[in-house]
C-alpha cells in the first residue's frame, strides 16, 4: 500500500489523475494540490510514496519543488514523474532530479494508468518502507528517518535530536513520549539520554560512558539503566 501526492494546477487535469490513482489498488491514499508550497507541508506531515509534480504550478515551478523535495533525506529515492507539455525541460529533469519517468500533455487515460501501475509495481510495493518518528514544534510537524538518529538527549523541558545530518531542538518534549515511537534499536542509557544502538562504538562502564559514531561527546550511562548497555 503507499500514498501518492499529486501537483497539479489545473483542476480538471488533477481530477482526472486522482480518479486514475485511486482505480489503482495499491494506492491507500491519493492527496492533490495545486500549490508547490500545500505540497511541501504535506510531504512534510505524511510519508509520500511518489510524487506527480506539474512543471508549472500557481506559486513556482515543479522543478523547483522537486528539488527541494530531495533535499529531505527520506525523499532522496523516492519516485518522481513529471507532468509537462513542454519537451526542453525533461533532460534536465532526469539530470537533476532523477525524475523516475514523465507524462507529456495531452495524454490518454490509458498512458496514465500504466505510469501509475509501473510506479505502484516497482516504486512502492518493492521497495523498503523506513522506520520514522515525528515531532511537532510550532504546529510544523517535522518527519525523521530514524536510522538517521543518533542519540536523543533530554534538556530541562526540550529534546536534543542528533542526526546524521543536522541537530533539531524540540521544545516542550519528553523523552518518554517520543521513545514511544523508537523501535528497539534504541536503549535508554541514561534518565536524559537515548541512544541508537547502531552508533555505539565503545562502552565503558568502569567510568560509566558510551561512545558513539559521528557524536565526540561522551554519552552518561546511568546506575539504573547500565544492565540495559
Amino acid at each position: 500500500m503507499g500514498k501518492i501526492l499529486i501537483v497539479e494546477d489545473d483542476v480538471n487535469t488533477r481530477s482526472g489523475l486522482v480518479k486514475i490513482a485511486k482505480s489503482i489498488n495499491a494506492c491507500s491514499e491519493v492527496y492533490e494540490t495545486g500549490a508547490a508550497r500545500k505540497a511541501l507541508e504535506i510531504a512534510k506531515s505524511e510519508v509520500i510514496d511518489a510524487f506527480f509534480l506539474d512543471i508549472q504550478l500557481e506559486d513556482y515551478t515543479g522543478l523547483e519543488l522537486a528539488e527541494q523535495i530531495r533535499e529531505m533525506d527520506i525523499y532522496r529515492f523516492t519516485p518522481i514523474i513529471f507532468i509537462t507539455g513542454v519537451h526542453c525541460s525533461e533532460l534536465e529533469a532526469f539530470r537533476n532530479i532523477q525524475c523516475y519517468k514523465y507524462m507529456i500533455k495531452p495524454f490518454t487515460n490509458i498512458e496514465v494508468a500504466r505510469v501509475f501501475q509501473d510506479v505502484v509495481t516497482h516504486g512502492i510495493v518493492g521497495k523498503k518502507v523506513p522506520d520514522i518518528i515525528k515531532v511537532k514544534e510550532k504546529g510544523i510537524t517535522y518527519v525523521m528517518n530514524q536510522d538517521d538518529i543518533i542519540c536523543v538527549e533530554s534538556m530541562h523541558n526540550n529534546l536534543l535530536i542528533r542526526t546524521l545530518y543536522e541537530n533539531a531542538i524540540i521544545k516542550k518534549c519528553s523523552l518518554s513520549k517520543i521513545s514511544d515511537q523508537l523501535t528497539n534499536k534504541f536503549i535508554r542509557c541514561h534518565k536524559g539520554f537515548i541512544v541508537n544502538c547502531y552508533y555505539i562504538k565503545k562502552v565503558d562502564k568502569t567510568n560509566n560512558f558510551l561512545y558513539l559514531e559521528k557524536n565526540n561527546d561522551p554519552i552518561p550511562i546511568g546506575r539504573k539503566f547500565k544492565d540495559s548497555v
